[in-house]
């Protein structure tokens, strides 16, 4: 027995009581509330560059294929239908050597990454089927310059590409070739 005067103090178990776990959920949710908008705004930006990175890429393709080949390429891309494609502007029918690039029957390419046709379908890609771009067919020439199909003027071409009111906007140079995304 304690002494008269002595306070017994009770030993009392460490741990968090209802009310302390209410109070981290409550922090927590705050927080949550106010990351989650920031991140889906990230994603978005995200899935933008990449779809933008995608068409500049085909871009690229079509003038290195004019370039390698020393005849026009063309890049086509179709608002509608959500694909892009690189043809060979040489007539499918026109007699081809063992060098030149193999075409389908429509005298779209072979992509040397997967060795399918190089048409892309926004539609069948996952993070794409949101974004948006405009129409665009685009001739590269084997001294760098661009035209629009039938045109025997250089002239720059521009793509808009969208997602959740986010812009990026592809230009060619058609005098150079050169693409830029702003």
């Amino acid at each position: 027995m304690p002494p008269v005067g002595f306070v017994l103090l009770v030993n009392r178990k460490a741990g968090f009581t209802l009310l302390d776990s209410l109070i981290v959920i409550a922090i927590l949710g705050i927080v949550g509330m106010a990351i989650i908008p920031q991140f889906q705004g990230m994603v978005q930006e995200t899935r933008l560059n990449e779809a933008a990175a995608e068409i500049v890429s085909g871009m690229q393709y079509a003038g290195n294929l004019a370039v390698r080949y020393r005849r026009a390429f063309g890049f086509e891309a179709d608002a509608a239908g959500h694909w892009f494609k690189i043809y060979d502007t040489l007539p499918v029918a026109a007699t081809r050597t063992a060098n030149d690039p193999p075409v389908n029957a429509d005298g779209v390419v072979l992509n040397p990454l997967d060795k399918s046709w190089y048409i892309h379908d926004f539609d069948d890609m996952e993070n794409y089927r949101a974004v948006t771009f405009t129409s665009v067919k685009i001739v590269f020439y084997p001294d760098g310059h661009t035209a629009i199909p039938g045109a025997l003027v250089a002239a720059n071409t521009t793509v808009t590409v969208s997602l959740g009111g986010r812009l990026r906007t592809i230009t060619v140079d058609g005098v150079t070739g050169r693409i830029s995304v702003q």
